[in-house]
């Protein structure tokens, strides 16, 4: 036993082990790294799922949401990374239907986009404080969004002081992506049909699969848009003239054998889409053109009506 005492004791009388306060320092983390550990670990804070103590005024909602779906009122749409989520409206993550209750205070995130903690409510009595950002992530990942009936979409578009006594609801603009299995259009990259109707889209699209308009196959919603004061004509003619050197040229052969020629399907990204309607819709798209090889609007002369 003494022989390891005194094993003990030269380990310990070792000079080496003889620190100095300024090298005891050297092992102290800094006061501002503590604060930026701390920061990080309060950013990768990760939203749970918990009891919807209040589950019971939400319970009737989901139930209504899936009738109207079952009963074709409201349709599931994908949507892009560039889409808006919206407070009250409902999402389908991973086969479950979130009610995007509310959004908190808006911040900016790390890669510059608009972000927030939300309240999500989901049909199986949970919800989450997950952030918006990721809530899109999800959504665009391995989801869809819910379609608003028709009337929602009337009172939502334009509230009442953006309308005057002159102006009038004419339709929809929508935003169609294909899902025919012929290769010839299975292959095109951003097909899209952009399209004007008096009717609700949903109802517009019902017999795609035997319309020549539609290529003759189902189709999908990519995005439709209320409008006001817009002439259905005025609007296929801007469309045909800003894209015309995109138009998909091809012959669908309908039921009865016949031969046609669709004029509303545009080979364009869906983004670049995007930016055309909200020009048409505010009235500036008659400053602009489009450039095939940059994929992007122009700002040019005026297009001649």
């Amino acid at each position: 036993m003494a022989d390891i005492d005194k094993e003990l004791d030269e380990i310990f009388d070792d000079p080496l082990l003889n620190l100095t306060e300024k090298e005891v320092a050297l092992f102290d983390i800094p006061a501002y790294m503590r604060r930026a550990m701390g920061a990080k670990a309060q950013a990768d804070y990760v939203a749970q799922h918990k009891l919807c103590e209040d589950f019971e005024r939400y319970r009737q909602l989901f139930q209504r949401v899936h009738h109207d779906l079952n009963t074709g009122r409201r349709t599931l749409i994908r949507i892009t990374k560039t889409t808006n989520l919206q407070a009250g409206h409902y999402y389908v993550v991973d086969g479950q239907l979130v009610l995007l209750e509310r959004i908190g205070e808006r911040k900016t995130s790390s890669n510059f986009l608009p972000d927030a903690r939300t309240r999500c409510i989901y049909e199986n009595g949970t919800e989450s404080d997950i952030l918006l950002q990721t809530l899109r992530k999800n959504v665009v990942g391995s989801g869809f969004a819910v379609t608003e009936l028709q009337e929602e979409m009337e009172k939502s578009f334009f509230s009442n002081h953006d309308l005057t006594e002159q102006d009038k609801v004419t339709g929809y603009i929508y935003v169609l992506r294909s899902l025919s299995e012929n290769p010839e259009i299975k292959e095109i990259k951003n097909l899209y049909k952009i399209g004007f109707s008096t009717n609700a889209v949903e109802t517009r699209i019902a017999n795609a699969e035997h319309e020549p308009t539609y290529l003759m196959a189902p189709v999908e919603i990519v995005a439709t848009y209320k409008v006001v004061n817009l002439n259905s004509q005025k609007f296929e003619n801007l469309i045909h003239l800003l894209l015309k050197n995109v138009q998909l040229h091809v012959t669908v052969v309908d039921d009865k054998g016949l031969s046609h020629e669709p004029k509303e399907w545009f080979v364009v990204p869906l983004d670049v889409v995007d930016v055309i309607i909200e020009r048409i819709m505010d009235g500036s798209i008659l400053n602009y053109t489009y450039n095939k090889e940059l994929q992007c609007l122009e700002h040019s002369v005026a297009i001649t009506k």
